[in-house]
């Protein structure tokens, strides 16, 4: 069972921060160089000072973008712009958001303290592969300030009313502890649910659920490594500590209010000949439609492609294809799923089925010869979130081919990673990326746990 508990949350002191919108940040995973500079100069007491400080010429081994984040964040308790919350919660988040397709979605969700384990040794269940270069990033952030400075973000799946409708009905018409609107226009709220009966409720109905991690596997394993220095210096009876926890938000993925966005795919530095006869190999799996342009109304064109993608079936592969200096787009749709069983591989069927993995293996590994570890290395290779970004990137020149996908659906994961498998890199987006500026702290965590730890997060 994933073992979670109710912790003390460091806060923004209400008194001293008014307006909460200086201070709040994106996910550091997302946030561009002109982003941090921005969020730097909005306020001294910005979250991207702790989460994602800037490096700069002069750093030494023991004055540097960590360093630094540990000396504000001990400054900030010191001078309570960081308070303690008083009582051991579970922390209700609730998030009001705006999609071009869905208009106006609302997704909810608690924190709360889960017990860290090994992947597949528990029921915390990776969905993606993971770089080196972040987990090293996350976990010197780690040493340095003994804190996860953001949660993981988490999926169950229950029916809705059995955890979150409870929560509600115990928070009723209170005000919430934290209200923020974001840059974007989306709402942030935040209660604290301190019963005793409704944290009991959430233990229960969670005993015997698999947690998949949706967004942080760098930070979800650079925690576990944490745990395991900790154990190692600390020696094996030491007892329970705050390090064998990690902050996570978990959302229902049964309940409206997630959505998942694509990862579009654009290529450079492919040989020529090998794209000249993309079309043509192309032929051997897929049907193609092209959404001619040579005369004009390219807009036209864009829109045609982007909505016969969406109207495939449970079973239809399509994708979108898109190479500079070319006047068309063009639909590809995989021919029959048959095709799929021939396919060379020790990975399950539901994640051949994937189309993230159909790409991968059809395309760019058998027609334009990458490699599984050109591909992980991101090699000739550029992930994007946006559709029409990656058409505009594309028709600028400073890609040779955009690939275009639908997203991947919650049962997709579900049955990939009930396989033991993980999904392939950048299979998913789930949006919205929370944002808020909140703060908890495992090390206050549950009376038998020393208050060691600190975890401020967002």
């Amino acid at each position: 069972m994933p073992d979670i508990l109710p912790f003390k949350g460091i806060l923004y002191n209400p008194d001293k921060m008014k307006d909460l919108r200086r201070v709040v940040t994106p996910p550091y995973d997302i946030i561009t160089p002109e982003q941090q500079e921005m969020y730097y100069k909005r306020d001294e007491y910005s979250m991207i000072r702790l989460d994602l400080n800037k490096e700069l010429p002069d750093d030494t081994e023991g004055n540097n973008r960590y360093t630094r984040s540990a000396g504000y964040f001990s400054k900030w308790l010191s001078d309570q712009i960081l308070v303690h919350d008083d009582r051991p919660s579970l922390y209700f988040y609730e998030l009001t958001y705006q999609t071009p397709d869905n208009g106006q979605m609302v997704m909810k969700g608690f924190i709360a303290l889960c017990r860290l384990e090994e992947f597949g040794k528990g029921k915390v269940v990776p969905h993606e592969y993971t770089l080196s270069k972040p987990k090293s990033d996350r976990l010197n952030l780690l040493h340095s300030c003994q804190a996860n400075l953001s949660f993981i973000f988490s999926l169950y799946s229950l029916p809705a009313d059995r955890i979150n409708k409870p929560l509600q009905g115990g928070i009723g018409n209170t005000p919430p502890k934290m209200e923020v609107m974001d840059d974007q226009g989306y709402r942030h709220r935040l209660w604290s649910v301190n019963d005793p009966a409704l944290i009991e409720l959430v233990k229960r109905e969670l005993k015997d659920q698999t947690v998949y991690i949706a967004d942080g596997h760098h930070r979800y394993e650079s925690s576990l490594n944490y745990k395991n220095e900790v154990r190692k210096n600390r020696g094996t009876n030491a007892g329970e500590m705050p390090s064998d926890y990690v902050m996570m938000y978990f959302a229902n993925m049964d309940e409206p209010g997630l959505t998942i966005l694509p990862t579009h795919r654009l290529i450079y530095d492919v040989p020529e000949p090998k794209l000249q006869g993309l079309y043509a190999s192309l032929k051997r799996n897929f049907l193609l439609r092209d959404f001619d342009f040579s005369g004009g109304r390219e807009k036209e064109a864009r829109q045609q492609l982007l909505e016969a993608m969406k109207k495939g079936g449970p079973k239809d592969h399509l994708f979108g294809l898109y190479l500079k200096n070319e006047k068309r787009y063009t639909l590809l749709s995989l021919k029959e799923e048959a095709i799929l069983s021939n396919i060379t591989s020790d990975k399950p069927f539901a994640w051949r089925r994937l189309d993230v993995s159909i790409l991968q293996t059809l395309i760019l590994e058998d027609i334009l010869g990458f490699s599984e570890e050109s591909i992980r290395r991101q090699e000739n290779l550029c992930y994007v979130k946006d559709f029409h970004d990656a058409i505009e990137k594309t028709g600028s020149g400073a890609y040779q081919a955009a690939f275009l996908l639908n997203s991947t659906k919650i049962e997709e994961i579900k049955n990939v990673t009930s396989t033991g498998e993980r999904m392939p890199q950048k299979s998913t987006y789930f949006y919205p990326r929370l944002c808020i500026s909140f703060n908890p702290d495992p090390s206050c965590c549950h009376a038998d746990i020393p208050q060691q730890l600190s975890c401020p997060g967002k």
